[in-house]
C-alpha cells in the first residue's frame, strides 16, 4: 500500500507542479474574468450618464417627486425640466441631454407622450424616467399600495407536489448551479484523464516502465496512477470553486442576481455520490486506453468513444428539462456514462426519487470497479509491448484470466 501512495504522490507532483497544468488551471478563471469584464463593459456602455429632459404640459410634474434610487451597476441619470419644447430641443442639439420627453396636455387621459432623441436611448436611462413618471402618477395613492405597484409582479413557480418553488425574488441562477457544476466537473475529469493516458503511453514508449515494475507490482502502479488522476481533478475543481466563491462574493456587491445564489445540501450530496465514482470510472478508462494504444495520438482519437456518450445529456438538455421524469431521463440517469450529467440537470428542475439516486450510485460504483479491473488487466497484458496495440479481444480472452 505504501508503494501505491508513493506512485500516486510522484504522479500528482509530476503533473500539478507542471507549467502546462498551471496554465490549464488558470485558463478557466481567466475566461470567467474576461466574460464578467465584458458584461460590465456592456453595462457601462449602455449607462450614458447625460441628463434626460422633459417638457410637461399636463401639470403632472408641476411639483415632481424625486425618482426612486437606482440599483447597481446602473448609474443615476439627472432628470431636467424645460419650460417649452424649443428649450429642450436646443439642449438636445447642444448634447446637454440625450433625450427629452414631451407630456401633452391630455397625457393623464390618453397616456401617450412624445420622445425626441438623436441617438437611440439605452434602457437604463429610459427606465429611470419611466420610474420617475410612475412615482408621480402614484403620488395620490396610499403609500403601501403605491409601493406594491412599483415593486411589480412576483411570480412563484411551484412543483406539483409543493416540494420546490422559485420566486422572482430568488435567483433563477440557482437552478443552473448543478448544470454548471457538471460542466466544470467534465472539463476537470477529461483534463486529468488526459494526463493519465499520456503518462502511461509515454512510459511504455520510453521503456521506463521496465524500471518501475522492478520496484512495484502492476496493481500498485495502476492504483497509484488512478489515485493521482482523481486527486489532480479534485485539485482543479477545488481551485475553481474557491475562485468562483470569491467572484460571487465580490460580484454580489454590484450584481443583484448573484446575491440569491444558494447551493442546497442535496446538490452537494448528489455531487459526492454521483460524480466521484464517475471520476474513478473515467480515470480507469483513460488508463485502459493508454495500456492498449501504441502512441498518444491514437489514444486521443479513442477518447471520443468515452466523451461522446458523456455529452449526450447536454445534447438532449431541452428534452430533459421539459420532462425530467420521463423514461428517457430516467434511463440516462441509470446508464453509467450519462448518469452524472443527467442527474445534475434533473436536480435543477425536479426532485429525484431516492431510489434512482441510490441505484445510479450503485451502478456507478460497480462500473468503476469493473473499469479498474479492465485497466489492470490491460496494463498487465500490454505493459511490455512497445510499438504494438493491444487488441480489445485479448483483454477478454480466457487465457489471460489469471492475469
Amino acid at each position: 500500500m505504501i508503494k501505491t501512495w508513493r506512485v500516486a504522490l510522484h504522479e500528482y507532483q509530476r503533473h500539478v507542479f507542471n507549467r502546462r497544468f498551471l496554465v490549464g488551471l488558470l485558463s478557466v478563471p481567466f475566461m470567467m474574468v474576461v466574460m464578467i469584464g465584458l458584461i460590465f463593459l456592456t453595462i457601462s456602455m449602455e449607462n450614458k450618464t447625460r441628463a434626460v429632459g422633459y417638457v410637461d404640459r399636463s401639470g403632472l410634474l408641476a411639483q415632481p417627486l424625486p425618482a426612486p434610487p437606482v440599483e447597481k451597476p446602473n448609474k443615476p441619470v439627472e432628470i431636467l425640466a424645460y419650460s417649452d419644447e424649443a428649450a429642450a430641443n436646443a439642449a438636445l442639439q447642444a448634447d446637454e441631454i440625450q433625450v427629452y420627453y414631451l407630456l401633452p396636455a391630455d397625457y393623464l387621459s390618453a397616456g401617450k407622450l412624445k420622445v425626441v432623441h438623436v441617438q437611440a436611448v439605452q434602457s437604463p436611462a429610459r427606465q429611470q424616467f419611466y420610474n420617475f413618471l410612475a412615482v408621480n402618477l402614484l403620488s395620490g395613492l396610499d403609500a403601501q399600495v403605491s409601493n406594491r405597484i412599483l415593486s411589480g409582479d412576483e411570480i412563484i413557480v411551484q412543483s406539483v407536489d409543493g416540494s420546490r418553488e422559485v420566486s422572482s425574488e430568488s435567483s433563477w441562477l440557482g437552478l443552473f448551479i448543478p448544470i454548471l457544476a457538471a460542466l466544470g466537473f467534465v472539463i476537470a475529469m477529461f483534463t486529468a484523464g488526459g494526463y493519465l493516458m499520456q503518462s502511461v503511453v509515454e512510459e511504455k514508449e520510453n521503456r521506463t516502465m521496465e524500471v518501475i515494475l522492478t520496484s512495484v507490482s502492476p496493481n500498485q502502479f495502476m492504483a497509484g496512477k488512478i489515485i493521482a488522476d482523481v486527486s489532480i481533478g479534485l485539485t482543479q475543481i477545488f481551485a475553481w470553486l474557491v475562485f468562483i466563491i470569491i467572484g460571487i462574493k465580490v460580484g454580489a456587491q454590484s450584481i443583484e442576481i448573484l446575491r440569491g445564489i444558494q447551493v442546497s445540501p442535496q446538490v452537494t450530496l448528489l455531487c459526492l455520490v454521483i460524480l466521484l465514482p464517475t471520476f474513478i470510472m473515467v480515470s480507469a478508462f483513460m488508463a485502459l486506453i493508454g495500456a492498449t494504444v501504441s502512441e498518444a495520438r491514437e489514444g486521443q482519437q479513442m477518447i471520443g468513444l468515452i466523451s461522446l456518450p458523456i455529452w449526450i445529456p447536454y445534447m438532449l438538455i431541452g428534452l430533459i428539462i421539459e420532462s425530467p421524469n420521463s423514461p428517457l431521463a430516467v434511463g440516462l440517469s441509470l446508464f453509467p456514462l450519462t448518469s452524472s450529467l443527467t442527474m445534475l440537470i434533473r436536480q435543477g428542475v425536479t426532485i429525484i426519487p431516492a431510489w434512482q439516486i441510490a441505484t445510479s450510485a450503485l451502478i456507478l460504483v460497480a462500473s468503476a470497479a469493473g473499469s479498474i479491473w479492465l485497466a489492470r488487466r490491460a496494463f498487465r497484458l500490454g505493459m511490455l509491448r512497445y510499438g504494438k496495440r493491444l487488441a480489445w479481444r485479448e483483454i477478454f480472452a480466457r487465457r489471460g484470466a489469471g492475469l
